[in-house]
């Protein structure tokens, strides 16, 4: 057996505070056994220069098992760390030594407490000879202790586990997308907007106080960006003053906490190609201290939505981290899958109150919304929205669109203004082109909820959408928001007899193509390529799906 050995003293201290003798240690770690290079698990076992005293009558015992892994090399792993990784560990006498100063620093990870007869504790060590090793120390459990501190007390049986201690909380809501009717319906006309399975996920867990007295913090990685935000909670409390406790009955954020959040903000280096952060960080001190007050937590948000591209990435991000919040406060009962690894939804009432929470985010953000973003992102599917009111739409058959993103920013409030600057120098014109936005509109959606069983009637109804799709982007061109990448798009679609229209404010953004279910894949992969030959982005997405979902780590 290959071994090699290192030196390692330890001095220890009697209980009355004198000095204890300087004990030399010299242990050996076999590499290989029976030709096999031996596994973690079976390195680090320690063999003495020499056989220590046989111990006195063996008393019952008491086993610290667990697991543990050193940060050190094998060469340095000291005996407790060995045993430990065997899944035996120290063995306790009745009448323990003196406590001994800890070694370098070596990580533990869990540890737990049984008891074991002399029979058993004979047992263990056969085991352990097994694997090469000549002689076992007796180790004390104040002295395993003092080497290896457990990072986290125990949980003992009936005790009942810290909120710090309990799994992530995960939701995810989707981005969305607008299939006939922008800009229009500002002037009463209709729109219908859609899911799309692009989504912003939210993970959170609740932090336990510092262990020096302080409230601890809140934290915000927003991974996407690579930046990540934190403040004491002592610190938020003293900018926002007591939170009221009214979970289930959102409020708007006032003129004064804007006011202080913005002060907030301020203080943090945020660069200034990401300034634009500082609205969706407004929100997230809102909805936080608003839900959760000033408990800390960490939460992290990452998104496969790009920014400000008409996708509906602020309302997917407000509605996620509304959900994670007010399941973590116990507001929202989620019914998450299996293992953390599945998707599970809650009732209608609950996304209600996730929908109303995420309305307040948005106004931070965009001032005044129409809530159709984050109506969308909360119930999913399809919705209708005329005059303030929404109408869910199902669904019958997929639908599949690419997404084209063009890169390029636009102005929303500016397109906005300027349709109706437009409507108000012509308005009979403009009237009746409100008017046919609005028929194209009501027409989609009962096509959109008619059934197709058969390939003909799937392909005579996608014929009917790519029409209406058609119109409604010649009707937004007289509206003055298309723009030359837009009409790049447009252009390169219909090369392969494909129909696009702009989704959102137009003047940029993102793009539409429908792709019908007997289009090829080969003609789809080339389509994709050229348009992203002009440095656009391009993604593949099915239209109408679920909305906001849970899962617990």
């Amino acid at each position: 057996m290959s071994t090699c050995s290192s030196p390692f003293s330890v001095a220890g201290k009697a209980e009355d505070g004198r000095d204890g003798p300087v004990i030399p240690i010299r242990y050996r770690l076999p590499r290989r056994r029976h030709g096999r290079r031996l596994s973690p698990l079976e390195h680090g076992h320690l063999i003495p220069p020499s056989a220590p005293p046989r111990p006195p009558r063996s008393p019952p015992f008491t086993s610290v098992a667990g697991a543990a892994r050193s940060s050190l090399p094998h060469s340095r792993t000291n005996a407790m760390a060995a045993a430990l990784r065997l899944g035996s560990a120290g063995v306790v006498r009745s009448a323990p030594p003196a406590p001994l100063l800890p070694p370098p620093p070596t990580r533990i990870h869990s540890m737990g407490v049984q008891s074991i007869s002399p029979l058993g504790f004979k047992t263990m060590v056969e085991r352990v000879q097994d694997y090469g090793v000549s002689h076992v120390y007796y180790v004390p459990t104040r002295t395993l202790l003092s080497i290896f501190p457990m990072r986290h007390k125990p949980t003992t049986p009936g005790e009942k586990r810290r909120p710090d201690q309990m799994g992530e909380f995960r939701a995810r809501a989707p981005g969305k997308i607008i299939l006939a009717g922008e800009h229009a319906v500002v002037h009463g006309s209709a729109a219908v907007a859609a899911a799309i399975d692009l989504y912003t996920q939210s993970t959170f867990h609740l932090l336990r106080a510092s262990e020096d007295g302080g409230e601890g913090t809140v934290e915000v990685d927003l991974r996407d960006t690579g930046l990540i935000f934190s403040w004491p909670c002592s610190r938020l409390r003293g900018a926002l003053g007591d939170r009221p406790a009214a979970v289930n009955a959102p409020r708007p954020c006032s003129s004064d906490e804007l006011a202080a959040m913005a002060k907030l903000l301020e203080q943090e280096e945020i660069p200034e190609d990401k300034i634009w952060l500082v609205g969706g960080l407004s929100a997230f001190l809102y909805l936080y201290t608003s839900i959760l007050g000033y408990r800390p937590g960490k939460a992290v948000v990452k998104s496969d939505l790009p920014v400000g591209a008409g996708l509906g990435s602020s309302a997917a991000f407000c509605v996620s981290l509304s959900g994670v919040l007010l399941v973590a406060a116990g507001a929202v009962s989620a019914q998450a899958g299996n293992g953390g690894t599945e998707w599970g939804s809650i009732d209608m009432d609950d996304l209600e109150l996730v929908n109303q929470w995420a309305f307040q985010g948005e106004k931070i953000i965009h001032g005044k919304p129409s809530g159709i973003d984050n109506a969308v992102s909360t119930f999913g599917s399809m919705i209708k929205f005329k005059k303030g009111e929404f109408t869910n739409l199902r669904c019958i058959n997929p639908v599949k669109m690419l997404i084209t993103d063009t890169r390029v920013g636009r102005n929303t409030k500016a397109l906005v203004a300027g349709v109706s600057e437009r409507v108000s120098r012509h308005p009979d014109a403009m009237a009746s082109v409100i008017s046919a936005v609005n028929s194209i509109s009501e027409e989609l959606s009962s096509i959109v909820e008619s059934a197709a069983e058969d390939e003909v009637a799937i392909t005579t109804k996608e014929e009917k959408l790519a029409e209406l799709m058609q119109m409604n982007q010649g009707l937004l061109q007289c509206m003055g928001v298309s723009h030359r990448s837009i009409e790049t798009v447009l252009q390169t679609t219909l090369k392969y007899n494909l129909v696009s229209k702009l989704t959102g404010a137009g003047g940029g953004g993102c793009v539409l193509t429908l792709i019908p279910t007997l289009l090829s894949k080969l003609v789809l992969e080339k389509t994709t390529a050229e348009i992203e030959s002009h440095g656009f982005r391009c993604f593949q997405v099915e239209v109408g799906g679920q909305g906001l979902q849970f899962c617990r780590g």
